[in-house]
């Protein structure tokens, strides 16, 4: 492909983003813009224009598909053959940050094939942490703790750092400190990583080898970093270091869409850009390739009331389109109702898929699902349970987790009684007593309990069975046996296989693993799987496929990067939008919730609808509801006003226009 065709179709600034070299560059690339065109375009022209090879640039982004989507592209683009395309170095912080370590492990003290830990496995091992302590404690749950620890470590904080800023209270402080470092210990001792780790390592890693990382900034020409306002302190320092060398930064995102503070993201970063790179250039992506002019003109009011953002004006080409409507209900019920007929009477050939229902908050969903399903409207919410989470799945890889990995505890406790060996609580504790007086894994407790038959016979020969079978299946791996037909052996001879038979939706559970073993049959190690199989469920990750004929509902939140030819923002109420959280926090709070609801509004390609009621069902009883502030922001031009108002006569609320079919509410269909 000649550099032409990899140069067509841009505008100007697409193509200046493209093309620019020597040095650090933002690009500033507006809801609509172009954003992933530009990214997966300036790779390709790298690759092309420069000569470089794929293994000299690091791309780095936040979830797995935005990855996964920008090495298609490039592959596509360049036609690039397999063994070329392998060699890309594209994929998230942790996966890059996992990626590094690997190589390097044994420097930090841990084997090349440590565990990622996902979030219930952080929580499980603080929980035990927790009993084995004695700490017992209102506020500071393993939950709490486990986001707690995640969030220290986004910043780069270890135990000794933690003030009176991150905990309130001296006593509680101490403690808490231990507790993050009982748990260190403990990642280490059992050979693991949760998330945080897998960057802030790295850190330490550079930082104590630091002919280690000139590898890395001599090796990668050029760092590219996608969805830039989205990263956090380490995330920050992370990619700093990489590029430090020769100053070839290429960072793409929009302060605009800055809407994850909660998960340690820092605005600043993209506000001080041009401070920490002098001679940084910025492009603004400002053309508007999705929305109509009306929903730009409404979404670029609204977010000029924030001071915090760097300035830039979106605009379209295209039509400006119908007016937005602003709808006012009497309460939630009546609100739910009026989307629903709306979505019946916009949608009415079936493709239900082109409408999304955006919420604040997840409470909110119930009455709208309720309304969807008496209008027998297809949906479906956004954010449900995921593949790698259900339970029969989790079960089958902690099988073969633990064949893997004799130090892997977690998957020994989720699997030593399930299904149900007779091994009880005293069983377990003699095989953690075993395990903590040989400084070992679990598994090694075990050994010893059965070798020193100190357990009775029944459940000495259920044990006994237990560890031939995972020390036969580890024996099948490392002789490079198939993970599918290693998995087919774990879940027969254990016996998970004849209890499903039994259990609730056992059909169901059984697909699932059909399809588990289907994914493990295109693998070529299991290593490799059981890494992705952790870092494609991280949280916000995948937002899974958007069905042409199903209604999505997703919280603001989620819906960032999707895009529907109809939006509903539904409750618009002030402390719900925003949040009341926010309002607490001042004009911060409220400049991250004006910028969700820029995200919301921007999501939408021909027509939005802003709703919100005039009271609210809160805690088993109505509460009134004010409109939300930022409804007074929107140009008066742009919204068509629809919804309940007062007679002059008898003050009873009531709707102009005629109803769409018989309705036995009290409230009249617009």
């Amino acid at each position: 492909m000649a550099t032409e065709s990899v140069l067509h179709h841009l505008n100007p600034p697409q193509l200046e983003a493209v093309t620019a070299r020597g040095g650090a560059l933002m690009v500033l690339a507006g809801a609509g813009s172009g954003k992933t065109r530009v990214l997966t375009r300036r790779l390709a022209h790298l690759l092309q224009a420069d000569s470089l090879h794929p293994s000299e640039i690091l791309a780095v982004t936040f979830t797995n598909k935005a990855a996964r989507e920008m090495r298609e592209r490039v592959v596509d683009i360049l036609q690039l053959d397999p063994i070329t395309s392998r060699s890309l170095w594209i994929g998230t912080f942790h996966g890059m940050g996992a990626r590094i370590l690997r190589m390097h492990a044994e420097k930090l003290g841990y084997d090349s094939q440590f565990i990622i830990l996902d979030t219930s496995e952080q929580e499980r091992m603080i929980k035990k942490l927790l009993a084995e302590l004695h700490f017992q404690h209102v506020y500071w749950t393993p939950k709490r703790l486990a986001g707690s620890i995640s969030r220290w470590k986004d910043d780069g904080l270890k135990p000794e750092d933690l003030t009176e800023t991150h905990i309130r209270f001296p006593g509680d402080r101490e403690k808490v400190r231990s507790i993050f470092s009982h748990y260190q210990d403990e990642l280490r001792r059992t050979n693991s990583m949760d998330f945080g780790d897998l960057l802030v390592n790295c850190l330490v890693l550079w930082s104590k080898f630091p002919e280690v990382l000139d590898t890395f900034r001599s090796r990668f020409i050029h760092v590219l970093v996608d969805e830039y306002q989205d990263t956090n302190r380490v995330q920050y320092e992370w990619m700093k270091q990489i590029a430090s060398g020769h100053g070839n930064l290429c960072v793409v995102g929009d302060d605009d869409q800055s809407i994850y503070s909660w998960r340690g993201a820092r605005l600043d970063n993209i506000l001080r850009f041009e401070e920490d790179f002098p001679n940084a250039k910025i492009v603004r992506l400002e053309q508007n390739y999705r929305s109509t002019g009306n929903i730009l003109k409404a979404a670029g009011q609204l977010i000029n009331n924030n001071s915090g953002r760097m300035e830039k004006s979106l605009w379209t080409e295209g039509e400006s389109g119908p007016q937005l409507v602003r709808f006012t209900a009497e309460d939630g019920m009546d609100e739910a109702r009026f989307v629903a007929q709306e979505i019946f009477r916009e949608c009415g050939d079936g493709r239900f898929g082109r409408a999304a229902i955006l919420v604040r908050a997840s409470r909110q969903t119930r009455t709208i699902e309720e309304a969807l399903g008496r209008e027998m409207i297809p949906y479906r919410v956004v954010g449900g349970l995921r593949f790698m989470d259900r339970a029969e799945i989790r079960d089958a890889v902690a099988y073969l987790r633990l064949a893997f990995s004799f130090r892997d505890d977690l998957a020994f406790e989720r699997i030593i009684n399930t299904p149900k060996r007779k091994i009880g609580p005293s069983a377990l504790a003699a095989i953690q007593e075993a395990a903590k007086v040989g400084n070992g894994p679990l598994l090694e407790g075990a050994r010893r309990i059965v070798a020193e038959n100190r357990l009775g016979p029944a459940v000495r020969a259920k044990l006994a069975d237990f560890i031939q079978l995972i020390d036969e299946a580890h024996h099948l791996l490392m002789d490079e046996e198939h993970p599918e037909l290693v998995l087919d052996l774990l879940l027969e001879r254990s016996g998970y296989k004849d209890a499903l038979e039994t259990a609730e939706r056992a059909e169901d559970k059984r697909d699932n693993l059909n399809e588990l073993r289907a994914y493990l049959v295109q693998e070529d190690n299991l290593a490799g799987f059981l890494e992705r199989a952790v870092l494609d469920s991280d949280p916000g990750d995948e937002k899974g496929t958007i069905e042409a004929d199903k209604v999505v509902i997703s919280t603001l939140h989620s819906a960032k990067g999707l895009e529907f030819p109809l939006v509903f923002l539904v409750g618009l109420e002030e402390n719900l939008m925003p949040h009341k959280l926010a309002i607490d926090e001042g004009e911060a709070g409220l400049e991250e919730e004006r910028r969700l609801m820029y995200v919301g509004m921007t999501r939408a390609k021909e027509k939005l609808y802003l709703s919100h009621a005039r009271r609210r069902l809160m805690y088993n009883r109505y509460e009134p509801a004010m409109p939300s502030r930022f409804l007074k922001e929107l140009p008066v031009e742009t919204i068509e006003t629809r919804g309940l108002r007062v007679s002059v006569k008898s003050g009873a609320a009531f709707r102009p226009g005629a109803a769409l079919r018989p309705n036995r509410s009290r409230f009249k269909r617009y």
